[in-house]
């Protein structure tokens, strides 16, 4: 997959207008197949991506969007953008409600006591300032609580703890999507006070995994958040041990209108300039890591192939344009194009 993507990209970017009628269709395939794979090598060896992603996570970190943590990797994508000799480098402005994580908790109150360890969703909106506490209602599977009659969970915390499948293709992350965004807007259909989800992972750690939620327009909103794994299989033995009361505290407010930007840089075609092959990645990040992954690797990578393919002898004939977009995670990538 990665070498066809290679392929593709340089046969729009590198072919010249007049290649479709003076050589035979499987001949310039053939020949970027060649440059793609020599590429492909080249970045292997290449020490230049991973310096990216370690610069962004170091000397930024977190960037959530609208932040001012966001708007010091702009500066610094826009530096590296033109160290690596790109031109017409340039920040698009644009701006969104951004949604700022503040304090949260849960606990289990009654017989057994103990802490949990939660991570709102993004997007999720605020306890009040005591916070609710209730029973729950738990389900294992997400099939389960779509079952439950409408008021059914009337005053109730309703908790899913499906299991996330690991995959090596990330389709089980795929299909449990629908848990955390949907989840929060089913529960309250069903008359629960808060969602709480096992965190979509596959890991055995106690670092619930956020992500953003989509709230259905004429449904109530609820205070929605992840759980940790090893909270969510505490939960489930508890559950069966008679009823169990949880009390969350969510904080988190919307700032309107917050500055987010993309970041822009190309590589100018010789022959068709104004044709532009578009690649990129985003910028942004949730607040409770560094990014390196999402999207870090993934801006690198459209860094270093844009980089390479402007370092071939010929230089393309269209445009190459690298977008690093500002608002991915909070569902604003492109708001600006």
């Amino acid at each position: 997959m990665a070498k066809m993507l290679w392929i593709a990209t340089l046969s729009v970017a590198l072919a010249s207008p007049a290649d479709a009628v003076k050589a035979p269709a499987a001949q310039p395939i053939e020949s970027l197949a060649i440059t793609a794979s020599s590429l492909g090598q080249k970045a292997l060896d290449d020490p230049a991506c991973f310096a990216l992603v370690e610069s962004l996570t170091t000397e930024i970190g977190q960037r959530l969007a609208g932040t001012e943590a966001h708007k010091r990797a702009v500066a610094w994508a826009e530096a590296k953008l033109k160290a690596g000799g790109f031109e017409n480098v340039h920040s698009e402005p644009f701006t969104l409600p951004a949604w700022i994580r503040g304090a949260e908790s849960a606990e289990i109150v009654g017989p057994v006591p103990q802490r949990l360890a939660i991570a709102a969703l993004g997007g999720s909106v605020a306890t009040d300032a005591n916070g609710i506490e209730a029973e729950i209602a738990l389900f294992r599977t997400y099939a389960e609580l779509l079952a439950a009659p409408p008021g059914s969970l009337a005053g109730k915390i309703a908790v899913v703890t499906q299991r996330m499948v690991r995959t090596q293709d990330g389709s089980g992350y795929g299909a449990a999507i629908p848990i955390r965004r949907s989840g929060p807007s089913e529960a309250a259909r069903r008359g629960a006070v808060a969602y709480v989800l096992r965190s979509l992972g596959t890991d055995s750690h106690r670092l619930p995994h956020t992500g953003a939620l989509n709230y259905d327009d004429g449904t109530s909103r609820i205070p929605a958040a992840a759980l940790a794994i090893p909270d969510a299989d505490q939960l489930e033995r508890l559950a069966t041990l008679g009823p169990v009361r949880v009390r969350l505290l969510l904080t988190p407010t919307v700032h309107e209108n917050a500055p987010s930007w993309n970041v822009v840089g190309e590589v100018k075609g010789a022959e068709r300039p104004d044709e532009i092959v578009l690649i990129g990645g985003h910028l942004d990040s949730w607040d409770l890591g560094t990014g390196a992954t999402d999207d870090g690797a993934g801006i690198a990578i459209a860094f270093g192939a844009a980089r390479l393919i402007a370092g071939l002898p010929k230089r393309p004939s269209r445009t190459i344009r690298i977008v690093l977009f500002g608002a991915e995670e909070m569902d604003f990538s492109g708001a600006a194009i």
